[in-house]
């Protein structure tokens, strides 16, 4: 590592904090299992406990392997081999931090009245009969450009109606209009764009259950009209998407977060006419998600994306230019939040660390097979862990704990540098709901290493450790999947 000038990574998976004297049965680094890792003497290889205090002595991190068998043939052996990181002395350690993992989260914008606008100023306009009003939607980033090869956009075009007859007034003067009819026919307009939502010709308006089977499951974003008509909150989805996404109407979580009476899908509404102060309005929620192919033939050079798709939208005049004489309130909830910690990464890291190892993930289907590589992944997350507790789950999220330190070159004459520079990447499941999966045990570590570094006089390092963990939104007013509905407390 002299030749590098940054840090080598050396990742390992953590289910599990084991300490000499907890009953795990572990003594030595041979007899770490799958998710297993403890801290070693690294003279003498034994497990360290809570009360060992040895400034002088260097320590190493370790996990047990992967891996099922030890060997694949009568020449190839050492696969059960712990994983192990350089000696550690606490005085040359530079820096210690940890990543928390969040969910991706979709860009929100609200057009007009809806529970995140009501009450602002402009987002409550009036709509006449006989007048025709104009939106446009724009989606961007890279979603989009992989889809379309080119930005998204859509215009929408909805008319305020026939005004009544009115004999006894030969100027006949428009009359306002139930605002919801107008908010519904934009929607319908950007639900049914094949550039936006991939629906077009293939989509049915004919009710929920012929229109679930031709909705596109992963559009780029969903359209849901909110009306406050009457005195009366209504949502409304489109057709088809409550029983595709799996949000139930009577839930009373969905209703509590929405602030809605009443949820249906917007062809069920019956117009009750216009009142003075109904207002109405147009929440566009981004709803991407990437294809994504099994673990059986998972390759590193697979594509994930982490990019939300990011929503636009103007009021227009007939040419397409943003509306000068009137407008609507236009408002961004959340303009996106990209997620961290995603088990593809986590994946990517370890495959790169084992391959260090000379463990590699061959490409082809069968030799990852006979090498064992298909246990660097795990299927399927159980209750308290995974199927493999020292592989990767694709869709799971990992918190990391990263520990970077030197190891001094004492007589190196045609080195670059004088110190290797090392970083120690911890991957533990993150919290979810609640439920603590990998914070006990890395909990449980993060106090093993802060007794043992204040014993070297450089606990501070432990006491002040860095938290990457990026903003992210307030649970969205508009949930369009059911692992999007905050629970009731």
């Amino acid at each position: 590592m002299a030749y590098f000038n940054h840090a080598f990574r050396k990742t390992l998976v953590m289910q599990e904090f084991v300490t000499a004297g907890d009953g795990s049965g572990v003594a030595t680094t041979a007899d770490l299992g799958p998710g297993q890792v403890g801290m070693f003497n690294a003279r003498t290889f034994a497990l360290l406990g809570p009360a060992d205090e040895c400034p002088a002595c260097p320590f190493m991190i370790v996990s047990g392997s992967p891996y099922a068998n030890d060997r694949i043939g009568p020449f190839h052996g050492g696969y059960q081999e712990s994983i192990k990181s350089k000696g550690i002395n606490p005085r040359y350690t530079t820096k210690i931090w940890a990543g928390i993992a969040n969910e991706a989260q979709p860009f929100v914008l609200h057009v007009g009245t809806t529970s995140f606008t009501e009450g602002n100023d402009g987002c409550c306009p009036e709509f006449l009969c006989g007048e025709n009003y104009h939106l446009r939607v724009d989606v961007k980033g890279s979603p989009a450009l992989r889809m379309l090869n080119h930005q998204g956009y859509v215009e929408v075009t909805a008319y305020g109606g026939c005004c009544p007859d009115q004999p006894d007034d030969p100027l006949i003067a428009p009359v306002p209009v139930d605002p919801a009819l107008i908010m519904i026919q934009w929607a319908e307009g950007i639900w049914e764009s094949v550039v936006v939502t991939g629906n077009g010709p293939n989509f049915s308006n004919q009710g929920p259950a012929s229109a679930a089977a031709r909705v596109n499951p992963d559009p780029l974003l969903v359209p849901v009209v909110y009306a406050n008509v009457g005195g009366t909150i209504t949502l409304m989805y489109p057709p088809g998407w409550l029983a595709l996404s799996g949000l139930n109407p009577t839930d009373p979580a969905l209703l509590a977060q929405t602030g809605a009476d009443a949820i249906i899908e917007w062809d069920a509404y019956v117009s009750p006419g216009y009142t003075a102060g109904d207002c109405a309005g147009l929440s566009l929620v981004g709803a991407y998600e990437d294809t994504r192919f099994g673990d059986c033939t998972f390759q590193t050079s697979d594509w994930y994306g982490l990019e939300p798709v990011r929503i636009y939208a103007s009021e227009v005049d007939l040419n397409g230019a943003p509306c000068e004489f009137t407008g609507i309130c236009i408002e961004a909830e959340c303009e996106g939040r990209q997620a961290n910690g995603l088990g593809e990464t986590a994946l990517r890291d370890f495959i790169l660390s084992e391959s260090y190892r000379q463990n590699h993930f061959a490409t082809d289907l069968r030799i990852r097979e006979i090498t064992q590589g298909d246990d660097m992944l795990t299927t399927a997350a159980a209750a308290g862990g995974s199927v493999n507790p020292g592989g990767i789950d694709r869709r799971a999220l990992y918190d990391r704990l990263m520990i970077q330190h030197s190891v001094p070159r004492y007589n190196n004459p045609t080195g670059t540098f004088d110190n290797d520079q090392y970083v120690v990447e911890i991957l533990t499941l993150a919290d979810a709901d609640g439920a603590s999966l990998g914070a006990d045990a890395r909990a449980a570590f993060v106090k093993q290493l802060d007794t043992y570094f204040d014993a070297a006089n450089c606990g501070e390092l432990c006491d002040a450790i860095l938290i990457d963990k990026p903003e992210t939104c307030d649970p969205i007013t508009v949930p369009v999947s059911v692992d999007e509905i905050v629970p009731i407390p």
